[in-house]
């Protein structure tokens, strides 16, 4: 029984370290980088439609187009992988492994909706009508805070209430702001990702000062 309750103890300890060690982890560096580009998509796209409506995209020529959308697709790559080497390149450097179970944990909570997200923008963008457009960065704002959201179970408290923030945001974006598309992307992905990232490094600071 003694034998039992001190594994219970033990597991317990490592998971509180495991949550812990996740505070240095969270993407604080990666998160500004992503909403800055983030920032610079909005204002290109504002500057290409002239509108903050992003179903305005169907007034350029289908090249333009194209081209309108390989703009925010190669933002999004670089975006994610840029937060995945710099996360893992500082797990490395705290001997932390990038694999491990709450890193895993968080990525398989956030894949899910990121391929639901993705699965919906490519049906929109086939059916390419004013409205349907529109859905697409509501969606993702729900989508990308409800995979943030799930993910932040196994981390701390932080990823939750960003998470949350996307939800409430999206679920605005879609019932009352449907044709301010590119403001909603600016102020979501962008300037959420710039303040949780320098919140993020703010928190890391203090938690390394002796």
């Amino acid at each position: 029984m003694e034998r039992d309750e001190a594994q219970a103890r033990m597991a317990e300890i490592q998971r509180i370290m495991e949550r812990a060690t996740l505070y240095t982890l969270l993407p604080g560096v990666p998160a500004v980088i992503g909403g800055l580009l983030v920032l610079v998509g909005c204002g290109v796209s504002y500057a290409l439609i002239r509108s903050p409506d992003f179903a305005d995209m169907l007034r350029m020529s289908w090249n333009a187009q194209v081209g309108f959308c390989w703009m925010w697709f190669a933002i999004g790559c670089i975006g994610v992988v840029q937060e995945i080497v710099l996360t893992a390149r500082a797990a490395r450097r705290q001997g932390i492994s990038p694999t491990a179970r709450p890193a895993r944990f968080c990525a398989f909570s956030l894949t899910p909706s990121v391929v639901v997200a993705a699965v919906l923008t490519y049906k929109f963008l086939v059916v390419a009508t004013p409205e349907s457009v529109r859905y697409i960065v509501p969606a993702w704002m729900m989508l990308y805070g409800t995979g943030v959201y799930t993910a932040g179970l196994f981390s701390v408290r932080p990823p939750r209430v960003l998470g949350l923030t996307f939800i409430a945001a999206g679920a605005l974006a879609l019932l009352l702001y449907p044709d301010y598309g590119v403001v909603a992307a600016a102020v979501s992905f962008g300037l959420l990702h710039v303040l949780f990232g320098a919140y993020v490094l703010h928190k890391t600071r203090q938690s390394t000062q002796p």
